[in-house]
């Protein structure tokens, strides 16, 4: 177990743990909202913005491996300034929930029940309604009294410091 731990905490494996990281929360993300119902928030949608750009950024690092371009560092910085920006938009969308922070000014107050419904005989007209995303300062969901935004954040910061202290082998 020591041994694959010490294999996952190499810079060489820093860009998978990074995949792996950051895709498990984006498709999380992905199961809550289409699998449950739970509509993200303007800031949930900015939180996966920056898992898509760990994604990306791990991706090229895996194409730099291939190619022998002897740019790992550069990813490996990209990757937890990636990491670290989803932990800040994280953790600023926990203060919301709590009441610490103001809401920006984007996160309009909406109804989170409110699903639409889409008539068979008009399947495209619920797109002429207005959709109200819920208010980002309202956790819709919460494990171990944590909300999604700040296991988010929780998550990020481990993964941002896991890669920032992989060692070289």
């Amino acid at each position: 177990m020591m041994n694959t731990l010490r294999k996952l905490h190499s810079r060489r494996a820093a860009p998978w743990v990074a995949l792996l990281v950051s895709g498990g929360l984006l498709g999380g993300a992905w199961v809550f909202q289409y699998g449950f119902g739970y509509l993200p928030c303007q800031m949930c949608f900015w939180q996966r913005h920056a898992h898509k750009a760990v994604i990306a950024i791990s991706i090229l690092a895996f194409l730099a491996q291939i190619f022998a371009v002897k740019t790992n560092e550069l990813f490996r910085y990209a990757i937890v300034l990636a990491f670290l920006v989803s932990f800040g938009l994280a953790a600023w969308h926990t203060g919301v929930e709590f009441g610490i922070f103001p809401a920006p000014d984007t996160c309009a107050v909406g109804d989170v029940d409110a699903m639409p419904v889409i008539d068979p005989n008009d399947p495209l007209g619920f797109m002429d309604k207005s959709i109200k995303p819920p208010a980002c300062s309202e956790a819709v969901w919460h494990f171990l009294g944590l909300s999604m935004a700040a296991w988010n954040a929780l998550v990020s910061l481990i993964a941002a410091g896991w890669v920032a202290t992989s060692k070289s082998r």
